[in-house]
């Protein structure tokens, strides 16, 4: 049985060298490599961080306990951020709010004020 598997595998990895030789040698205007299929073999390049490789290695019994725990931590999160984004949202339109005013009353009216002086001004009769 083992040695299905490594025929397997190397047949999986003596077409992807294929595959790039043809991408690589090929014509000179070839700019992207032939169709990978779905199933093929994870490049090198690809990142599998220590969290990812412990749950994919896990024993089929603890498969059960990180399911019942995936679903645990979706149901809280669907319950819990809806209520977290508001806070968070409201805050932020307060502080949104206290900046325009500290501003309009910085800027704004002190223009305001002087543009109705300046009309003012203007629309009294000269003696």
């Amino acid at each position: 049985m083992a040695d299905d598997d490594t025929g397997d595998v190397l047949r999986k990895a003596d077409a992807l060298i294929r595959r790039t030789r043809i991408f690589v040698a090929g014509s000179p205007g070839a700019t992207t490599p032939a169709a990978v299929p779905e199933d093929d073999l994870p490049v090198l390049t690809d990142i599998v961080d220590e969290n990812d490789a412990a749950l994919a290695t896990a024993p089929p019994h603890m498969q059960q306990h990180l399911d019942a725990l995936r679903e645990e931590l979706s149901r809280w999160l669907i319950q819990e951020l809806p209520h977290a984004v508001l806070k968070v949202t409201d805050g932020l339109a307060d502080q949104l709010m206290g900046e325009l005013t500290e501003q309009a009353e910085k800027n704004l009216l002190p223009r305001l004020i002087a543009r109705l002086d300046g009309t003012a001004a203007q629309s009294k009769p000269e003696k």
